[in-house]
């Protein structure tokens, strides 16, 4: 681990490295590197002092002491002079001065190498350790020769324990100095079998360090291996984190799918990435990479990714070659690990990754790429809600604006219209259709349609035939997402529509009755109706019905406040406001160009007498008898109202006064031979007194009309009823 340190005396900055030596223990020291951690361990640099120091080397004494307590060569040294210099001065006859100094010399040396800036090389320092040993031997005292002997097998022990080619050497040349005295005299004599024995101790400890050292090598290796593959899975997670992130942030877009599979490349160094996503019932590419030819598209029946689509389950296939399902799309791949997108047990698509010869894929791989696929997965899922929100608040929008431009209109023709025109603007569609029950037949017919065949506006559907009949039968939201067209409603079969289509259709209901229907028909079956359509489409219908039901009541209100609700023609309110906008027409005109304008006034006779003597119920039969004589005469330009009781009036715009008087007798004649048959057997009728008038060109008031009229009417009542008199 490197130390920066301040400036030195020399204004130079110093930092250092140390290196801890799995083996040997030996550290050493390089200026200007960057921190590091080898084999798992660090070296900590203790910050320099304000004392003196070596300038030479930059250290403090403080380190020096450190450096040396730590060099095992140091230690051997210090270990093989020590027992010479006793031996030497205990033994010795005098003490040889030259191996004292030799000794000093020794440990000095080793010393001075152990905090040396350059690096020495351990068996050149073993070497020196086997010289001094060896020198020992041969040029000390003669008594010392044989005590000496036993520092051979330190040395022999550390450099087995090293293991290198040059320390085999050391520990072999140690062995030969030991036993070579008595190769050529054998080992009969006393010394020689100690020697013998020593050269066996040699050779036993020589081979328990060099085990005991290799195991731990090897325990040493397996631990940087395991935390290798722990910092690769680290990695690997933090980058499938990373993914994670990205994809939750920009959603499955092409950029960020793109980023995804050159990760895969990248940093799992996978071959040949690729995802796939599901188009109704199959599997197209969303991204790849380094396929010359990519399968475009799987269906459940086809390939490892088929199977997995099929199943749901992962697949981790280590030799392509005997799967049997298996799809090549490159001819160099070899294994397969493929992993399905799920959102709960719904398929969004499968993340697939192949390899080569050059990087055979593992259980790790898998493991890994089953989490990628949940946070892909759990991507598409939170991406498609959003898309989804997002749909359905536009699609929310479009409903919104369509119901108040359909609730602003009052004619039932543009309403029908409209309602098919909007449902095809709020869910986009080859055609939409809307189809409602004939109040007179009770028949569903198609009633107005958007796109596809307008010819078909008027036939008949069936409950039960294609999409509208089962709605109006089901009660209920149909879709099918592949209609063809031998299911289409019978009347309609040949419409020009394509022969397979994607349908949708909902029920109209009012009062707890289905009504009618509307039709979705969409040609690309791609694009099936979504959640959000089906739920959009069934507010639509809420709305339609609605608007149509309000319709028809306002229709029924308007007919009800202008409508004599007894006889079916117009009542005194509508009559008032009609004839006072027919003369306003005639005032604006000039007087030479003023067309005639006539009118009629009826009066039931004796009316009064058949309510009394019949009820009331055969008084209403007989009012609506005479109804249906007047709306048998009267041109459909001519203004026809119930005056008020038994008391009818007609507006005769164009006619003359002979005119009316000609239509009053017809009226007068038919009416006087209708007759009714009592429940009791009883057989009557009734007959009606009629007054004509007509304004002259210069008269421009209908009031003055309808006075001139009643003038008329009361002489003919007064001259005996059942007659038209004109005035």
């Amino acid at each position: 681990m490197a130390q920066r340190h301040p400036p030195g005396d020399d204004g130079r900055v110093r930092s250092l490295h140390w290196r801890v030596d799995p083996v040997s223990s030996v550290t050493a020291i390089s200026e200007n590197t960057q921190p590091a951690a080898i084999g798992g361990l660090a070296a900590i640099a203790v910050p320099e002092r304000p004392v003196a120091r070596l300038a030479w080397l930059g250290m403090t004494p403080d380190r020096v002491v450190d450096l040396a307590r730590r060099d095992q060569q140091l230690i051997l040294a210090i270990f093989l002079a020590v027992p010479v210099v006793l031996i030497e001065l205990t033994v010795g006859q005098p003490p040889a001065p030259l191996m004292l100094w030799l000794s000093a010399a020794f440990v000095a040396f080793q010393g001075l190498l152990t905090v040396s800036p350059v690096r020495a090389w351990s068996t050149a320092r073993l070497s020196l350790s086997l010289g001094f040993v060896i020198v020992a031997s041969l040029h000390g005292a003669g008594q010392v020769t044989g005590p000496v002997a036993a520092l051979y097998v330190p040395v022999v022990a550390m450099a087995a324990a090293i293991g290198t080619r040059g320390a085999l050497l050391v520990a072999l040349a140690g062995f030969v100095s030991t036993v070579a005295p008595f190769m050529g005299t054998g080992f009969s004599a006393p010394a020689g079998q100690a020697t013998l024995a020593l050269g066996a101790a040699e050779i036993v400890l020589a081979v328990g360090s060099r085990r005991i050292v290799a195991s731990l090598e090897a325990a040493l290796e397996q631990a940087r291996v395991a935390h290798g593959r722990e910092r690769l899975r680290s990695q690997r997670l933090s980058t499938v984190e990373a993914v994670g992130r990205l994809l939750a942030r920009e959603g499955p877009s092409s950029v960020a799918l793109a980023t995804v599979m050159d990760i895969l490349v990248d940093t799992f160094g996978f071959r040949y990435p690729s995802v796939y996503f599901r188009h109704g019932t199959v599997l197209r590419l969303g991204a790849q990479r380094n396929y010359e030819h990519p399968i475009l598209e799987f269906d459940s029946g086809l390939g490892v990714i088929g199977r997995v689509a099929r199943t749901h389950e992962p697949a981790f296939v280590t030799d392509v070659t005997v799967d049997e399902d298996y799809e090549a799309a490159d001819p160099a791949v070899n294994s397969e690990i493929s992993v399905p997108l799920l959102d709960g047990d719904e398929l969004l698509g499968v993340l697939n990754v192949e390899s080569d010869l050059d990087r055979r894929l593992d259980a790790e791989d898998f493991a890994t790429m089953q989490i990628v696929g949940d946070r892909l997965a759990a991507a598409l899922a939170l991406g498609r809600e959003r898309t989804q929100l997002a749909e359905r608040g536009e699609l929310l929008a479009r409903l919104t604006n369509f119901s108040a431009g359909l609730n602003a209109l009052r004619d039932p023709l543009t309403t029908h219209e409209r309602a098919a025109s909007g449902a095809a603007e709020v869910i986009d569609a080859t055609m939409a259709a809307l189809v409602l029950r004939e109040p007179e037949s009770g028949d569903f017919r198609i009633a107005a349609v958007k796109g596809g065949d307008e010819d078909i506006v008027g036939v008949r559907v069936l409950p039960g035939e294609g999409a509208s009949g089962r709605a109006i039968e089901q009660r209920q939201v149909v879709v099918d997402d592949h209609l063809d067209r031998a299911h289409f409603p019978r009347a309609a079969g040949t419409a020009r529509v394509p022969d397979v289509v994607a349908a949708m259709a909902i029920p109209l209901v009012r009062d707890d009755q289905v009504f009618g229907a509307i039709t979705w028909l969409r040609g690309d079956l791609g694009r099936p109706f979504s959640p959000a359509e089906q739920e959009v489409a069934a507010l639509l219908g809420v709305q339609v019905s609605l608007a149509l039901v309000n319709h028809a009541l306002l229709f029924e209100a308007q007919e009800a406040a202008l409508t004599d609700p007894l006889t079916g023609l117009n009542n005194r309110r509508f009559f008032d406001a009609s004839l006072e906008q027919l003369v306003a027409m005639r005032i604006r005109q000039p007087e030479q160009d003023r067309h005639a304008l006539s009118a009629i006034m009826f009066d039931l006779d004796h009316f009064g007498l058949v309510n009394k003597r019949h009820g009331h119920q055969v008084g209403d039969r007989v009012l609506r008898a005479f109804a249906e004589v007047l709306r048998a005469r009267v041109r459909s330009s001519d203004l026809v109202a119930r005056y008020g009781g038994e008391e009818f009036v007609v507006i005769l715009p164009g006619a003359t006064r002979g005119q009316a008087a000609l239509l009053a007798e017809h009226v007068r004649e038919s009416f006087a031979a209708w007759r009714i048959t009592l429940p009791s057997g009883e057989i009557i009728g009734c007959t009606v007194s009629a007054g004509c008038a007509a304004l002259a060109a210069g008269q421009d008031s209908g009031m003055v009309l309808i006075d001139l009229a009643d003038v008329a009417l009361s002489m003919a009542k007064a001259a005996g009823r059942n007659q038209v008199v004109t005035t």
